[in-house]
C-alpha cells in the first residue's frame, strides 16, 4: 500500500496512514518515504526489545542507504561499548548531532575512533534520537540529513514525530509475531511484582497477608512458567513479556 503525497509530508496523515499498514517492511518504507521528504538523505532504525523479552538478543534493524559496512562498524562499537551517539540518543530526551557529540570533552579516545569512522564512511551531517514502545520495548532511529544545516525546529519535531508513529505500529505488528506469552495468576503477578522491586518472600508475604511459604510456592510455580531458576531473571521475564508493571 502507498500513502499519499500528503500524508509524507504531514506527521498526523503519516501516524494515521501507517495504522492501515500491515507488513513490518511497508511501515518501514513509508517511513522512509516521510524522511526523505524532510531532507533525510540515509535513514537507519534499530529495535530494541526489553531484557528476556521473547526477541531479547535477536538484531532486528532496518537502513535505507547506511550500507552493510556502516552497520558492520556500528554493530561492533555497539558490542564494545563504544557506540557513544546510539548511547547518548537513548539516554537524553533531545536528539543529539554527531558534531555536538564531537566537541564534548569527555569521550575516550576510542568514542572518538569510532566517531572519527563515521566521517571516514561519509557521514557528514548525522544525528540520533530514541523512540519509545510498549513494557520497554524502545528504538533507535539514525538520520543523516541531505544539507551540512540543522533542521528547523518544526522539521526536526515532525520527524521525530513520524520515528515515534513508526515505532509504535512496528511494535504492534512485530510482537504478535513473537507468539503467545505465559500468563500468570493475578497472585503471581502480585508476588512477582513485589519481587522485581526487591523485596524479600517475608516481606512479600506482610504486604499480601499470606505465608512466607505461600510466597516460596507462589515463586516456584512462577519459575516454571517462565522458564527461569532465580528472582532477578523471573522479575526481567515478567518485565519483558509485560506480565508486570512496576509503576501500577
Amino acid at each position: 500500500m502507498q500513502l499519499r503525497g500528503e500524508a509524507l509530508m504531514d506527521p498526523t496523515g503519516f501516524e494515521a496512514s501507517i495504522e492501515r499498514l500491515d507488513g513490518l517492511a511497508d511501515v518501514w518504507a513509508a517511513m522512509v518515504r516521510f524522511a526523505q521528504g524532510r531532507g533525510v538523505r540515509r535513514l537507519g532504525y534499530h529495535h530494541l526489545p526489553p531484557p528476556s523479552a521473547p526477541d531479547a538478543g535477536l538484531l532486528r534493524i532496518e537502513n535505507d542507504g547506511f550500507g552493510d559496512a556502516l552497520l558492520a562498524q556500528y554493530l561492533a562499537a555497539r558490542a564494545a561499548g563504544l557506540a557513544v551517539l546510539a548511547a547518548s540518543a537513548l539516554k537524553d530526551v533531545q536528539p543529539i548531532y554527531l558534531d555536538e557529540l564531537e566537541a564534548r570533552t569527555d569521550l575516550s579516545p576510542r568514542e572518538r575512533a569510532h566517531l572519527a569512522g563515521y566521517r571516514a564512511a561519509g557521514v557528514d551531517n548525522g544525528l540520533a534520537f530514541s523512540v519509545y514502545g510498549p513494557n520497554g520495548r524502545n528504538g533507535l532511529l539514525a538520520v543523516e540529513l541531505s544539507a551540512p544545516t540543522r533542521l528547523p525546529a518544526g522539521e526536526l519535531g515532525a520527524l521525530r514525530w513520524a520515528g515515534q508513529a513508526m515505532h509504535l505500529r512496528y511494535c504492534n505488528l512485530l510482537i504478535p509475531q513473537l507468539g503467545t506469552p505465559p500468563s500468570l495468576s493475578e497472585r503471581e503477578a502480585e508476588v512477582l511484582a513485589w519481587v522485581a522491586r526487591g523485596k524479600s518472600n517475608a516481606s512479600i508475604a506482610a504486604i499480601l497477608g499470606i505465608s512466607a511459604h505461600t510466597v516460596d510456592a507462589h515463586l516456584r510455580r512462577i519459575y516454571l512458567k517462565l522458564g527461569v531458576v532465580d528472582r532477578i531473571s523471573a522479575a526481567l521475564r515478567g518485565l519483558g513479556f509485560g506480565l508486570i508493571r512496576l509503576d501500577a
